[in-house]
């Protein structure tokens, strides 16, 4: 019989799947393609004007439906996109992953054309009580959600069906590291046979 722990008699831990989404493709094999052709991702931003900064190019990945449309649902669409990959390669359910979720990703705040329209309204309260008072009027939950740290891990969850809270954390370049190193430790405790973990960071802005 097969010997599954190590030397320390420690669960021994596999990659069963991978994704991944860079500025290069969508895909592993879109994106070993490119890398062995010596292409490069990092090419002039487009997002917003460049003219006042003196960094004016970037590996955004600017091709998804939601490039446009602020850091936190990028944010979200890269991880989902990534995860998918995984876990179909995986072989296990897409909708009943059945492990925890660590999230690697950057705080969510308001982007700046948001907090530019909130301050250039005519309201003589404050900015809090103003962003509280446009959050409740909505008759749904996006726009007050995607200003909580937690909510791209939460949709995350629900995607895929995974157990548990998910754990959403933000350790800088480290983050991913971290989430996978997270992963690892749940299972090595016997708190798990599988975890999802994922990094993804679609916050590039012109203040970030």
């Amino acid at each position: 019989m097969a010997n599954l722990n190590d030397h320390m008699g420690r669960p021994i831990v596999a990659v069963t799947g991978i994704g991944v989404v860079t500025s290069l493709g969508v895909g592993k094999a879109d994106n070993w393609a490119a890398l062995t052709l010596g292409k490069s991702g990092i090419h002039p931003i487009t997002r917003f004007p460049v003219d006042h900064l003196n960094t004016r190019i970037s590996g955004m990945v600017d091709f998804l439906p939601s490039s446009s449309k602020g850091s936190s649902h990028l944010t979200y669409e890269l991880a989902e996109t990534a995860a998918r990959e995984a876990v179909a390669e995986s072989g296990l359910d897409s909708g009943d992953f059945g492990g925890p979720l660590f999230l690697a990703s950057p705080p969510v705040e308001l982007d700046w054309h948001d907090r530019f329209a909130l301050y250039n309204s005519n309201d003589l309260d404050s900015g809090g009580e103003r962003l509280l008072r446009v959050a409740r009027g909505l008759k749904e939950l996006d726009f007050f959600e995607t200003t909580q740290f937690g909510s791209i891990a939460g949709r995350l969850a629900d995607r895929f069906g995974t157990r548990g809270l998910p754990i959403t954390l933000s350790t800088a370049c480290a983050s991913g590291a971290t989430a996978i190193q997270l992963g690892v430790e749940a299972i090595r405790r016997g708190e798990c046979d599988r975890a999802l973990s994922i990094g993804a960071d679609g916050s590039a802005t012109a203040a970030a």
